[in-house]
């Protein structure tokens, strides 16, 4: 299949309050993984589940976007709680599908890296599902070890654990 997408211009940056209702539409894309991934793990947040985290009332997450004009086309976040112990949490990210493998998750990987290297992050780590290869590949690729595999994590299912160890030989790519 040829994407039409490849030379998209599009930047990652920090989400802000107005980008909420863009960040749901993109999260609802979990309902693809229907029968792949447990029901609970593909519920989407909506918008009142993302507010908290732009109202200043729940300062743990701190999100990423991809966005190319107007459009998000990508969104992760980085949970923050442990940062003052020197590790972030990356967590639920998803790219539009018809936006997929066009550098949105390098992109992406890169301005978490940035992050962590700016506030001084020893360990950049999450949880994955084995379903998810696609996405294993791209984490394993930019530098994430698997760590191990917690059995029943997830809704009784095993979740994989990644890890990148922060020691300023992370790819520059």
């Amino acid at each position: 299949m040829v994407n039409n997408n490849e030379n998209l211009k599009y930047s990652v940056e920090f989400a802000v309050k107005d980008d909420i209702g863009q960040i749901a539409e993109v999260y609802s894309e979990w309902s693809k993984f229907k029968g792949i991934l447990p029901d609970e793990l593909i519920k989407p947040d909506t918008v009142e589940d993302l507010g908290q985290y732009f109202d200043g009332s729940n300062k743990s997450r701190k999100y990423l976007v991809a966005r190319a004009g107007g459009e998000i086309l990508g969104v992760c976040y980085l949970d923050i709680t442990y940062i003052d112990l020197g590790c972030v949490r990356l967590g639920d990210a998803m790219v539009r599908e018809g936006y997929r493998g066009i550098g949105i998750g390098t992109k992406a990987i890169r301005e978490i890296v940035k992050f962590a290297r700016e506030n001084k992050v020893k360990k950049i780590w999450f949880w994955t599902q084995q379903e998810l290869s696609g996405a294993i590949r791209l984490y394993e690729n930019r530098g994430f070890i698997l760590e191990g595999r917690q059995a029943g994590q997830f809704c009784g299912k095993d979740a994989l654990l990644y890890g990148m160890i922060m020691s300023g030989q992370e790819f520059d790519y």
